[in-house]
């Protein structure tokens, strides 16, 4: 495996760093803090989220499972496929089409074809690439976040010409939300990743290859993105650097940073969406499965479903820091995969997920840590007994 070992993998992580959607999560959060506080509501939000995905990529490493195989301890094998894939493929699905359709516009833009066919051949290039191979993948979204970054140092530059760079003037904190909000925000920005990140570490040879893609690939980008974008929304008011640019007369450039900025993060979809399709039908080949998904989500895309999805999504997120929860006591305690439904493991994940749904709907910030902590509390009293004495072992020495 050599010393680029974790290199290889580094891709699927800096495609979720270097998104356009991380900038524009940071002018979320600098809409509604200033100075200090937005600061620190970054910094702890990004350590939050890259905790959570280093969990779930070191269990991945650990066991050499990816994220169906891993679901299916605490779940059960059946339970596992009925639910969380389904759960995941339909998250997968949903972003793909919201991704597509913002990116396959921007490449018609660009070449002047109609953005139903832009949409189709962004679609068709990426899968294309998927079919290659998880090491292709990796490779290709690695190479489009560092052209996304050079764009976006590039398009930051136009918009910060004339303006003052700050994080407490201007626009800052305009529209004010609380510190756990924001928290709750950046955490929830990449929730369906942190999930999914077995999917890309299960055949990395040691743990600190995946701390490596969490601290370079994660933590790095995402918090120099997200404190970009907030600069960004308080020296223009807007977190959008696309229509920042396309405003100064720069749309060739806004376009470009579009197309290139959501590679990575389509490419995982597919991939990640693929993988759920099999354990959710295992008739169905891997090729097949990315072909399907590739489908389903670029009809999603080209009907224009993908303007309805986000709030759909959002709620969707707080499936994800559960599951992790159960996943890794599951993989503390070492216990087996159990072949039917894993009633405990659903029960707990189900009611963290309820928990963080009526919360959300309430207007509470607690939703996201709320969906993580009670299946966390659940499984760890009440998961199978056996598992727990293991546990209760091992830390004994």
């Amino acid at each position: 495996m050599g010393g680029d070992g974790w290199i290889r993998r580094l891709g699927p992580w800096v495609g979720i760093g270097t998104s356009p959607a991380a900038l524009m999560t940071g002018g979320g959060v600098g809409r509604g803090l200033r100075g200090g506080e937005l600061v620190a509501a970054l910094v702890t939000g990004v350590a939050l989220l890259a905790g959570i995905a280093l969990l779930q990529g070191l269990i991945g490493q650990r066991t050499g499972r990816t994220l169906g195989a891993l679901t299916a301890g605490p779940l059960g094998v059946v339970g596992s496929r009925r639910s969380a894939s389904v759960v995941m493929l339909a998250m997968m699905i949903g972003w793909f089409g919201v991704n597509v359709g913002v990116a396959g516009v921007a490449v018609a833009r660009l070449t002047g074809m109609p953005d139903l066919a832009g949409i189709a051949v962004f679609a068709v290039l990426m899968l294309g690439v998927v079919t290659f191979g998880l090491g292709a993948l990796s490779w290709s979204a690695l190479v489009a976040g560092l052209a996304t970054t050079g764009l976006a140092a590039y398009g930051l530059h136009l918009a910060f010409a004339d303006r003052e760079v700050t994080l407490s003037g201007g626009e800052a904190g305009s529209h004010p939300i609380s510190f756990t909000a924001a928290v709750a925000l950046m955490v929830g920005y990449g929730a369906a990743f942190s999930l999914r990140t077995p999917d890309f570490t299960h055949d990395l040879a040691r743990p600190r290859q995946v701390v490596w893609c969490a601290l370079a690939g994660l933590v790095v980008p995402v918090l120099v993105f997200t404190l970009a974008g907030a600069a960004l929304q308080a020296a223009t008011g807007s977190f959008d650097l696309a229509d920042v640019l396309r405003d100064l007369g720069s749309p060739g450039i806004a376009y470009l940073f579009v197309a290139v900025g959501f590679t990575g993060s389509v490419l995982t979809n597919i991939w990640s969406g693929g993988l759920s399709l099999t354990d959710v039908a295992p008739g169905i080949p891997h090729a097949a499965a990315l072909v399907g998904v590739t489908v389903v989500g670029g009809i999603v895309a080209a009907g224009g479903l993908a303007d309805h999805m986000l709030p759909w999504l959002t709620v969707m997120a707080l499936a994800a820091p559960g599951l992790v929860a159960v996943c890794a006591i599951h993989a503390l305690r070492g216990g087996p995969a159990i072949a039917g439904w894993g009633t405990t493991g659903l029960c707990c994940w189900g009611a963290g997920f309820g928990c963080g749904i009526a919360l959300h709907l309430a207007g509470s910030g607690l939703a996201l840590p709320a969906a993580a902590a009670v299946p966390a509390i659940g499984y760890w009293w009440f998961g199978p007994t056996e598992e727990r004495n293991l546990a209760d072992a091992n830390a004994g020495g």
